[in-house]
């Protein structure tokens, strides 16, 4: 085994103009993801200088029965990066900005690119990419091939929404630029496709004016009809730029008689505008117009790049994992589905410790075929616990049964987060579409080699 693998190494090394890696350290940091859930041990790391070389190391891959993982930060959290007894190419080293085109409206880059360094080159124009995650150290790459959602989603859709063009690495090696015109299928399923048609290697993709200021109003609920009620109005009248809802344990008591905490929650519903000055009101009675809200909390003003480049870090403590889930729930389901999910986390999570979050998604923002969703307007709840391993048990089995429960009311999951879906589940994620998921797969992907154990295609179509 020993004298195969060095063979490998030795072959890549020969075919690539990039890195070939294989030292314990790189092996172990390579075997992990951001989940710490799900552990596999690949067998090299390329790290490529052109998509020639990622074309180069896939057709290795084909003639050598091995199989090939895009990563780039590692911010999976169900293993979605990993690879057992294969090659990672740690996109990473293609991560050059190519174009910010003003008059266009589009910037061209890596795939390794971060966020934050497209944000920082694009905001010297005063532009900005229309939907940005929370977290924006993640790549251009990786959350096109996830989809990609943040706080003005409801009005964009997904980044993978706002993308012009994609250049491919196809299961047999060859380098494709493809967008809605031309090659439509390959792009339309790349997008969303967690490298499993092919690994994308270049975006275009749309950008727009920003505004120099913004204002964010933190408003409180104590009830949850007339969150869901005005969440609805300002997404459909587009009154504001940016919405997260955050619910929030405020009161916990114990009951004897039924074992477990009694909470109650609370959710802050943070709407943000754009604006070119500052002043004391700036618009405040028509954004805050018939909203049905318990207390006007805080108000706060920021530069545009305060709002959009936050200090947020994601170095949380060596010993903990992060099966962190995002559950799409049909809008008529959302208020018993949220009351349920709000309901029984208490028994396993610390819930003032654990960071919930909600955002919305109105059916006509996201077109993409991969990215599921149910066939309505939906909100989506977030659920991050930052636990111990050995809660971890408890926590999966609780987030089994809401994701059973959210497929069971027409909801859908977001495949970033930790997945754990036997054959049956991805039939209920993408329903009708799930014949095409595996026709496209078998077409651009014959021999497997993306197949990195995280979707459970059928054996025979």
């Amino acid at each position: 085994m020993i004298s195969i693998k060095n063979s490998i190494i030795s072959d890549l090394k020969n075919i690539i103009a990039g890195e070939v890696i294989n030292t314990p350290e790189s092996i172990t940091e390579f075997s992990q993801d951001f989940g710490r859930i799900i552990k596999k041990k690949p067998l090299s790391i390329v790290r490529p200088q052109s998509s020639q070389d990622v074309a180069q190391v896939i057709e290795y891959a084909v003639h050598n029965d091995l199989t090939v993982c895009p990563r780039a930060g590692g911010y999976s959290l169900g293993g979605q990066c990993l690879n057992q007894d294969g090659i990672i190419l740690d996109m990473r080293s293609l991560n050059r900005i190519h174009e910010i085109n003003p008059d266009q409206l589009y910037f061209q880059a890596d795939a390794g690119a971060s966020w934050r360094k497209v944000v920082e080159s694009s905001m010297l124009h005063s532009l900005i990419p229309p939907v940005l995650t929370n977290f924006i150290d993640v790549t251009v790459g990786g959350t096109h091939a996830a989809g990609g959602i943040g706080v003005s989603s409801f009005r964009y859709g997904t980044q993978a929404d706002n993308c012009l063009e994609l250049e491919v690495v196809t299961g047999d090696g060859e380098i494709i630029w493809c967008n809605p015109k031309e090659n439509s299928e390959l792009f339309n399923h790349v997008l969303c496709g967690y490298g499993q048609f092919g690994i994308i290697t270049q975006v275009r993709h749309k950008l727009q004016l920003h505004r120099p200021y913004t204002r964010t109003y933190y408003l409180t609920y104590d009830n949850l009809d007339a969150l869901l009620k005005d969440k609805q109005t300002l997404t459909s009248e587009n009154r504001i730029d940016y919405l997260l809802s955050v619910p929030s344990p405020a009161l916990e008591l114990f009951s004897k008689a039924k074992s477990k905490p009694l909470i109650q929650w609370f959710y802050v519903l943070q709407i943000t505008i754009e604006v070119d000055e500052l002043n004391a009101n700036n618009n405040d009675e028509k954004i805050l117009a018939d909203l049905n809200y318990y207390r006007r909390t805080y108000t706060e003003d920021t530069s545009y790049g305060d709002f959009v480049l936050p200090a947020l870090g994601m170095n949380l403590p060596e010993n903990t994992v992060h099966p962190w889930v995002d559950l799409i729930i049909p809008e008529s389901q959302a208020k018993t589905y949220i009351e349920t999910a709000l309901s029984r986390l208490p028994a396993v999570l610390d819930c003032g410790n654990t960071l919930i979050g909600s955002f919305c998604l109105p059916l006509h923002t996201t077109k993409i075929p991969m990215f599921c969703r149910p066939n309505e307007d939906t909100i989506g709840l977030g659920i991050y616990p930052i636990i111990p391993e050995f809660q971890l048990q408890p926590v999966l089995s609780e987030l089994k049964y809401l994701t059973d429960l959210a497929l069971e009311c027409g909801g859908k999951r977001y495949l970033s987060g930790w997945v754990d879906f036997d054959l049956q589940q991805w039939r209920s994620q993408f329903g009708n579409y799930w014949s095409k998921v595996n026709e496209i797969k078998h077409k651009y992907d014959p021999k497997g080699i993306f197949n990195s154990g995280f979707f459970k295609y059928e054996s025979v179509l």
